[in-house]
Formats: C-alpha cells, structure tokens, sequence
C-alpha cells in the first residue's frame, strides 16, 4: 500500500511541473470530452442576525462573540472582482449589501455596477433576508422578496435580476416557498437541507436534481440539493478565520503540500461527481461569513484549478469560475427532460435519527406572535398611506424590519436571547412609525384633530395607556378594516371603570357595551394592567373605518358588568350559538361535545394542555431538545395539572368558560352568538425552570382520519399528512402549522380546523386527536449552533380558532384565516367628535370575501397621481371549492381613477413576460382592465391612479397638510 501512494505522488509530481502560466479558467471547448465540469461557485452566507445582531455583523463589532464584519467581505470581493475579470461571486443577503452601498461612494458603485455587468457579481435568491420556510407566512416572504429585488431593480435595473433561489441554510423547505419563487421569475432553487435518510437515497439514486411542483401542480421549477452542505469541502477552507492548510505549490519549501492537497481534493470531486447525471457538479466555496480576507481565498482556489485544469484530461474535471445561473442552465440543457419530479414538501428535516429540527416550529413563541402582528400593522400602515396620498414612505421602517425577521434565525426563535431582543426592537420600532401613519391618517380621513389619536399597543395585555389616563372622560374610537370586505367584529378595550356607555357616532345611536373582569392571569404579562375590559361588536364597512364614542357617565344605560353564573349544580353547560351547540364539563369548564347545527354532526372535542420533558441526551444518543431540536425524553406526554372551572359568564352576544390548569396556565373558551368559530384563548408561562419542558394544547375528538391529518404551507396549500412510525415518534411526525391544523373524518365528511394566531409545531399523533406546540423551555443547547439553552421566560397569550363543518365548506376557512390575519386596527382619542364617523374605500371590484388586497404599496408619485404597487389574491384553491374572480382595477378604491397598469412577477421587480413562458395562455380571461384571478392566484401590477374630479382638492389638502406635519416630525 505504501508503494502504491509513493508511485501515485511522483506521477503527479511530474505531472505539476507544467507551465505556470496556465490560466484557472478555462472555456468549455476546452474540456475534453467525458471531462467533468466543476462549477466553483465562490459565495459567503451572512446571517442575518444569530450570534450577534445585525448591526455587529455588519459593522464587525462584539468580533469576541463572532469574528465577522461584513462591510469588509463585500469590500475585499469587490477589489478581488475588479482586479481578475475571470473571477465570479454571488450574494444574497440584501439587507446587508444595500448598507454596505448606502455607506460607500460612486467609486465602489461604479465597480459593483462593472461587474454585475461582466456577469462576475451575481445576485441569488433577491430577498432581504434568506427566510425561513416553516414560520413564516406567505405575505411577510413575498414582502422580504420584494424589499431586496425591487431595491436591485431601483439601482441596476434588469443586470441585477435574480433568477435562482437560494435556500441553503433553512431547516428543511416548503412548497409554498418554491411556488412563491417560481412566480417572482426564479427558475432554479438550490437547497441544502432535507432528512438524512431522503438525502442518502437521493444520492446513491442520482436523483439530487429534479423538478418541483406545488402541491396543486401549478408552479414548477427546477431543483439541486447541494451536496455534503452549502461550505468548501472539508480541508479546503482558505479564509482568513480558517485552520485548514493553505496550498503550497513551492517544491523548494519544506511546507510543499501539493500532492497530499491535490489527492484530497480530487478524491472528494470523484465523490461528488458520483452522485450527479449531467456532466456538471456546483463546488460552493464559501460559508457563513467566508471572505473576510477574499485575496487569500481566491489565490489558493486559483492554484486548485490551475493544477487540476493542467490534467484536466488524466483526472477527468475540468474546474471554471461559475455562478448558480450557469450551472443550472447547463444542467436543464443536458439532462432537464430526463428529471425527476417532486411535490409536497422536506419537513421535519432530520440530520440523523434522533435529531430532527421541530422545535423551532414553535420556540419564542412571543417573538412569532409579535412577527405576526406586525405583519397586520404593515399592511394596515401602507393602506393608509394610499388612501391619504401621502407621498412618504414611513411604512417602510417596518417593512425592512419585518423582512429582516424572516430570516431563518429570526422568526425561528435559534438566535441567542440577546439577538432576539434585537429584532423585538427592531419591529417595534417599525410598528411606532406605522402607529403614526394610522393615527395621522386616520384623524385626515375622520377629521380629528391632528395629534389626537393614539394606539392601544398593549390591549392583548389588557393595558391601554391612553385609558389609563380617562378617568372621568370620554374616549372616541376608531376601528379600521384592513378587508376588503365589510365586517362585524367584537372589540376588546382595557379601562380603568366601568362608568361608560357606547354611541356609533355613524348613526348616533347607542351600541351594547359588556364589561367584564380581566383575567387574572394576565397580571403574570404585565403588572399594571387596567382592570376592566369593555367588549362590544364593531360593525366595519370593507376597507374602511367606523367611529364609537365611548361617553363617560356616572349612571351608564345600554350597558352590563357580566358577572359569574351562579353555580348551583355540577350539572354539565349548554351554550348555543347560530353555528353550534357546545356542551361543556360542570365541574372541570373543560369542553365536551360540539353540534354543528347546519349538518347534525356532533362529535366529541375536549382541549387538554400535556407537556412534554425535553429531553437531555440518553442512552439511544446524546442528542438534547433546544431550541432548533425538539426531542422529547419520552413519546408520551404528562397531563398538566388538573382543569378547574374559575367563572361561567354570559349575555346574548357571547358566552365564556374560564379554566386554570395550575398557577401558570389558564384557558377561556368562547362561543360567539354569530360567529362560525370557537375561540380559544390560552395563557401559558412562566414556564417553571426545574425541568425542560415543550408544552402542547391537545384536542381530543370522536372524529375517524386513520392516521392522517392535513398542514398548511406557509399559509397556501394544505398538504397532508400520514403518522409515521419512527424511534422519534413525536418528533419525527411534528410539522410546520403556519395558520392552520385539520382533521378530516371521511366517512362523515366533517373536518376540524384549527386556526392559529401565530406559527406552531403541530401533529396528530393518535386517532382523533391533534396537538399544537405553544411554548417551550429547554436547559440545554442542541449543540446546533446557538449554544446557549432556549431558556424563554416570558409569559404568552395567544389564541386558536376553532371551526367545525363539512369538508365541502372549508372556502369559509380560508375567510376565517384572513379576519384572523386582518385583525381590526383600534385607535383612541381624548374628548374628540369626528367630522367623518365613518367611511369605506373599497370599491365594487373587491367586495368578495375570497378577494384579498394582500399588499398596496406606494412606490412614485407626481402631483396628483400616485403609483402603486398592487398585489391581488384569490385566497382558495380550486380543491377546496376556489372558482376563477375577475377584478375591474379601475374600480379597486373609491374615489380614485385608473390611469394605467403593467403587470409584474409576483415580487414586482421585473415584467410579468419575464416570468410566464405562455402569455397568450396566462391572460386569456383577461379584458382590458378587468383581469382574472384563478384560485389560489395572487397577481401583482403597477397601477397608477389619479383622484376623481370630485375628490382632487380634497387629495390635494389632505396631502399638504401630511407633508406639513411629518416634516415637523
């Protein structure tokens, strides 16, 4: 064997005694036939926040908690670039790369625009962040595309267009991410991460190449999982921060390692090339914060290639500078009619047996709750801004600072403690900017005095400062809807007193106004808050707003303090509603049955909360629940406590079921009279410290799903799911629920939704029976890079919705998904009566409860006439009833006439031609300015509008009066 290595090193010594002046890159003419082509594609990962905050990467502060600045990357490519044309580079993180062009001169600017037109600098994946695929839900990824590819647009116009996405970091990848990329022009995805077991199959089958299609076989595009991960292959890190051996080609030195290195390197493309079909394989040198020091990288990659490409013939590769653009055009050219297909999804991703990634499903579930409000606040601030003719942009703090929290260390909850916090100031400090927008906005529509309106950001928490302050004074309300459509909503409001009565300032005429006890639990969120909360039902016109003047008064009329129900029996309690019969346990507050009065059906349904122990490291493996690793110590979870029922109150509006589980959970269920849900409103932590603990909300029911159940997709298309048998049992069958978890009975035809505030792991793991993740505790790391435990100690609330029915009525789930996203938007002033108590914006185009304006973005403007970018959906798919709806975009908003309008890809950076292969097919029942929305379809224009003759002076005045006022902000 020792004979074999000496006689292999002395060829190839002979062999490296070939011409120094042979270039790394060659042309493809160049390659000999049967030659391997090695696409080395130079790149760097920049975390968007996980170890340190976003500002400590780019900046290259706190370097004693993680070497890394990334102005410096991007300087250093940039000079290695300019100075060697024949070198390429791709980036993706927006986020960073739009500072680092704020932060520098034309001179760097001129550089970057050189090469982005030598094709060197390619841009990937186009977003602001690299988003999560699991939490995240399909308008804030659509949002987070659009913040970095229309920045590319706005300053490189078509040079800089991605048309590859790059997921290479996520844990594991959704349908809905694919399709969202398919439909913002992206024609490739190249991914890293997919269970341990799939990847090895997929390997030894050559399939590591295929082509994705949505579950609803709409989108399609083509797929490559990275082989062995998104870094240089082991050894072969040249980076400054890196301890592998550089390549010492000198004979003279001592250090001469050439021939062991180039052994090494050689033995890893045969590996590679093993596993891939078209004569092309991608080599990523790079990784998280690669090329701090570029030059150092990149002469050490040239003296790779230079000695391989010199034998190219005797090794079989060939070795080329390259981008993922070019590697996936040369695959689809060679073998793309010959590649697999692919749908559904790659959750849970599993890197062995007893490590697979559910946790984060669910982990700082206060962090994802606050993601998904703000979401709603965004779409709210940015409607308001339209509709006022603001020409500023004062949504957009929040709207970057959304997109950086979709990142895949963001929303996930595996950022160290200090870095979430960072992204909590982030978002709220977005969200103030855009409770200025609301409240300015909505006193020029209303006619409030400027400066009157404040927000009630803590009412979740049963705290409003501005009530706090009304002793003996009257409040005026205002409540706008985000929908399209128009609504009845009940509306909660933290007060000091219940000396109040309600007015609807539109009709002058009194409203019932309810005045309940808070929740004693919620002094664990939040000691000061206010002790009575006032509830009445808002009727809200579509995209519009409705005013009530809640009037002081010693001796309130058209008003009521509910109080418990006595309790004289242990007798079980029956609660009736339009939609449902619901029968709750006398003793326990716990529900038993629900009727669903459309259909007959009944079925039993009882919510119990259970906790898994995380579990440490045992016998079978060392692995430990954290906060990207759910793993419980056993497949069975321990009931939590035993339920006891704490208050019983009602009036005809709706009833309440108050239960507390222990001192740090507590429950109130609700049934509404008119509303075809059942909500579940949940209080759970602090989560004691003694043990890890994954805390479940478990709904028992009669209903049959052999062993199936189905998810959402980011909040798209519902996939479904078989229980798997598995060592993992519970980890192992846990999936991503964005929005909402169904159990569907075939034999009765009746299903179970629940809808979810917030993003949760979610599973059913026995017959009838559905759980979902709401908080977790770990005291220990997963040793999966955070290291640090998920030590969450913050109280959460949150809520469910449950809805029963036929399964042929789930197009009503998907309305109930959007009022639950589009949660109406309340504002508060002191002593103040409105000129205009109520007004609706949404014209006759729109009002369609399966319509959804997903996105109205304010991008030019001149004069009178305003640009917007317009995002338009059809929210259900055709399997669940969706039927094709035409728009007329002339009549989207009141008050406002079409100019004109150009469709774009879904992210709105670049022309729809440039996204669909068939036109002709694509608008067929288009006609003029009425176009078609298809199920499931969102759409995206430039639409310009100028105001209609009768509302210009108005536009005019509100709009010289916003710009008075936000200069003197």
């Amino acid at each position: 064997m020792k004979r074999r290595i000496v006689f292999f090193i002395c060829c190839m010594l002979g062999a490296f005694s070939i011409s120094e002046g042979v270039s790394p890159h060659r042309n493809s003419e160049q390659r000999g036939e049967g030659t391997v082509k090695v696409h080395v594609v130079p790149h760097t990962h920049n975390d968007v926040g996980k170890y340190k905050t976003v500002d400590q990467y780019y900046f290259g502060t706190q370097n004693q908690q993680y070497q890394a600045g990334v102005q410096y990357i991007i300087d250093t490519v940039v000079d290695e670039l300019t100075a060697d044309p024949s070198k390429t580079f791709v980036y993706m993180e927006i986020a960073y790369f739009k500072r680092w062009w704020e932060h520098r001169d034309k001179t760097w600017h001129n550089k970057v625009r050189k090469l982005i037109k030598n094709k060197q600098l390619e841009f990937v994946g186009g977003g602001y962040s690299m988003n999560d695929e699991a939490s995240v839900h399909y308008m804030a990824t659509v949002d987070q595309f659009s913040a970095g590819m229309v920045w590319l647009t706005e300053n490189f116009a078509g040079a800089a267009e991605p048309t590859v996405a790059w997921q290479i970091d996520t844990y594991g990848h959704s349908a809905a991410q694919a399709a969202l990329s398919a439909q913002s022009g992206l024609k490739g995805i190249f991914f890293s991460r997919l269970h341990f077991e799939e990847y090895e199959q997929r390997k030894k089958d050559r399939e590591l190449e295929f082509t994705w299609h949505s579950t609803a076989g709409q989108d399609k595009i083509f797929s490559s999982v990275l082989y062995e991960g998104y870094g240089a292959p082991a050894g072969f890190c040249f980076d400054s921060t890196c301890t592998d051996p550089p390549i010492v080609a000198d004979p003279e030195s001592p250090e001469y390692n050439l021939p062991e290195r180039i052994s090494a390197f050689l033995e890893f493309l045969q590996e590679q090339a093993a596993h891939y079909r078209s004569g092309n394989i991608m080599l990523t040198m790079g990784g998280d914060f690669s090329f701090q020091n570029a030059h150092q990288y990149f002469t050490n990659l040239d003296l790779l290639m230079k000695y391989v490409n010199q034998n190219s013939t005797e090794y079989g590769f060939e070795m080329v500078y390259s981008t993922p653009s070019r590697y996936m055009d040369e695959v689809t050219s060679s073998i793309g009619d010959s590649l697999s297909e692919r749908k559904e999804d790659f959750f849970p991703y599993a890197d062995d047996a007893h490590s697979y990634w559910s946790g984060y499903f669910t982990s700082r579930p206060a962090l994802k709750g606050y993601v998904r409000d703000c979401n709603n606040v965004l779409q709210t601030c940015r409607q308001l801004e339209v509709l006022v003719g603001s020409p500023y942009c004062d949504a957009d703090k929040l709207w970057l600072a959304m997109s950086v929290a979709q990142h895949h260390d963001a929303i996930t909850g595996t950022s160290k403690k200090r870095v979430a916090d960072d992204y909590f100031r982030r978002l709220a400090e977005g969200q103030t900017f855009c409770e200025g927008v609301i409240n300015r906005g909505l006193e020029k529509l209303s006619g409030l005095k400027t400066g009157s309106l404040e927000s009630c950001r803590l009412a979740n928490e049963s705290y409003c400062e501005i009530t706090s302050r009304a002793e003996n004074k009257s409040l005026t309300v205002v409540v706008y809807n985000a929908r399209p459509v128009s609504r009845s909503e009940y509306i909660r409001i933290p007060l000091l007193n219940s000396n109040y009565e309600l007015i609807d300032l539109t009709t002058n005429q009194p409203v019932p106004l309810t005045f309940l006890e808070v929740n004693p639990a919620l002094h664990r969120v939040n000691s000061d808050v206010l002790p009575v909360e006032g509830v009445f039902r808002a009727s809200l016109p579509a995209l519009g707003y409705s005013t009530y003047r809640l009037q002081h008064a010693q001796y309130p009329r058209h008003s009521q303090t509910l109080t418990p129900t006595p309790r004289n029996t242990v007798s079980d309690i029956t609660v009736e509603s339009q939609f449902y019969t619901a029968v709750f346990d006398g003793i326990t507050g716990s529900l038993k049955t629900v009727t669903n009065k459309l259909t007959g059906n009944s079925e039993e349904i009882t919510a119990k909360f259970l906790e898994y122990r995380s579990n440490t490291g045992d016998s079978a493996s060392k692995q430990a629940s954290g906060a990207h690793i759910f793993r419980p110590a056993e497949n069975t979870a321990e009931e939590i406590g035993h339920p006891v029922l704490m208050k019983h109150i009602s009036n005809d509006d709706f009833t309440e079921i108050w239960q507390t589980f222990g001192d740090w959970i507590s429950l109130v269920t609700r049934v509404y009279t008119d509303k075809s849900y059942i909500e579940v409103e949940w209080v759970v932590g602090p989560l004691p410290a003694d043990h890890g603990r994954e805390v479940i909300l478990r709904y028992e029911t009669s209903l049959s799903t052999q062993e199936k159940f189905y998810t959402d997709s980011n909040g798209r298309e519902m996939i479904q799911r078989r229980l798997k048998k598995q060592e993992e049992q519970v980890a192992g069958n846990y999936y991503p629920v964005t929005t909402r978890i169904v159990l569907l009975d075939e034999n009765s035809g009746m299903q179970l939704t629940v809808l979810t505030d917030r993003a949760q792991g979610g599973s059913s793991l026995a017959e009838g029976q559905m759980e979902l993740m709401v908080h977790r505790r770990t005291l220990t790391d997963d040793n999966r890079g955070v290291d640090e435990p998920l030590q969450d100690d913050l109280v959460v609330k949150g809520k469910h919705w449950l809805y029963f029915s036929r399964f042929d009525s789930m197009a009503e789930n998907r309305v109930l998904g959007q009022e639950l996203f589009y949660k109406p938007t309340i504002a508060l002033a002191l002593d103040e009566i409105p000129q205009h108590p109520s007004q609706t914006y949404s014209d006759t185009a729109v009002n369609n409860k399966y319509i959804n304006v997903a996105t109205i973005i304010n991008v030019d403007y001149s004069g009178d006439v305003f640009t917007y970018l317009l995002r338009l959906e059809n929210i259900t798919p055709k399997m669940e009833g969706g039927e094709p709806i035409t728009v007329d975009l002339e009549r989207i908003f009141r008050g406002k006439t079409l100019v004109e309008f150009e469709e774009k890809g879904l992210a709105g950076d670049r022309p729809i031609e440039n996204v669909v292969e068939d036109m002709a097919q694509y608008t067929k029942y288009d006609e003029g300015n009425v176009i078609s929305l298809q199920p499931l379809q969102i759409r995206t224009f430039f639409a310009t509008y100028k105001p209609s003759t009768e509302t210009s002076g108005l536009s005019d005045k509100i709009r010289k009066i916003m710009c008075t006022f936000l200069m003197q902000c």
